[in-house]
């Protein structure tokens, strides 16, 4: 899956790169956007019937945040987009699953038709994700207990980053050349790494949990506005350069 990703976005690259010129859309775009991230859970590291860390795999958290696009040609831009949801969705803590504060930043292409009044665009952003709480093993002990020895890892609660992918569409109005309105919504791919948390039995050092990919849905809407750079060759500039003359 990975591999067709990678492909993909190089394939995006290059088609920008090829008619970087074309283009008589404002260069560069500054918005702002309100963010739904709709969170699939991985697999709880430790579950019991009667003890449950992590009773909901699936939750809907808010956010904000910011983007930057540049607009190589009329049909294709890179951009880079970071959000935040706060909160906290874990009753564990983070030591079942990764919880916290969720910062993400995404880095790609989108490419995709624009027309005078509106654009309809395809995605694909390479990321990650960093979560506030999350158990991390930071070394082991041994302790000694009814004269039986018993290895025992040492956890704490820290930040955890896992690669992420934002596949999608893009839906954008023009009210005007500077302004623009945008909605976003596509699958938000996450890779979490292999987690490890503290066992309650002596004889095992701790539980682990595999690396897992999960999909979650994720909705934008947001505003943007629209500028272009001065390029040495401008009218204004050969004006000037003649005056000086």
């Amino acid at each position: 899956m990975f591999k067709i990703l990678t492909t993909l976005f190089l394939i995006l690259i290059f088609l920008g790169a090829v008619n970087a010129q074309d283009t008589d859309v404002p260069t560069f775009e500054i918005g702002a956007q309100f963010s739904l991230l709709s969170r699939n859970k991985p697999t709880p590291v430790f579950t019991s019937p009667t003890f449950v860390l992590d009773s909901d795999k699936h939750f809907t958290r808010a956010g904000f945040g910011g983007r930057f696009t540049y607009n190589l040609t009329n049909s294709v831009a890179v951009e880079a987009e970071g959000n935040f949801f706060p909160g906290n969705d874990n009753s564990g803590n983070g030591l079942s699953v990764p919880a916290g504060d969720i910062f993400q930043a995404q880095f790609g292409v989108k490419a995709g038709k624009r027309f005078s009044k509106f654009g309809i665009f395809g995605k694909a952003r390479p990321g990650f994700v960093t979560f506030s709480k999350a158990s991390r093993m930071t070394g082991s002990t041994t302790i000694v207990f009814f004269n039986q020895q018993f290895t025992r890892g040492l956890f704490t609660t820290g930040k955890e980053t896992d690669f992420s992918m934002d596949l999608g569409g893009v839906f954008e109005y023009y009210p005007s050349r500077r302004i623009v309105t945008r909605i976003d919504f596509g699958d938000t791919i996450i890779r979490y790494g292999e987690y490890r948390r503290e066992s309650f039995v002596l004889s095992i050092p701790f539980l682990s949990r595999p690396r897992e990919t999960k999909h979650n849905f994720q909705f934008s809407a947001g505003v943007g506005f629209r500028f272009d750079h001065h390029r040495l060759d401008s009218p204004d500039r050969n004006v000037a350069a003649a005056h000086t003359k």
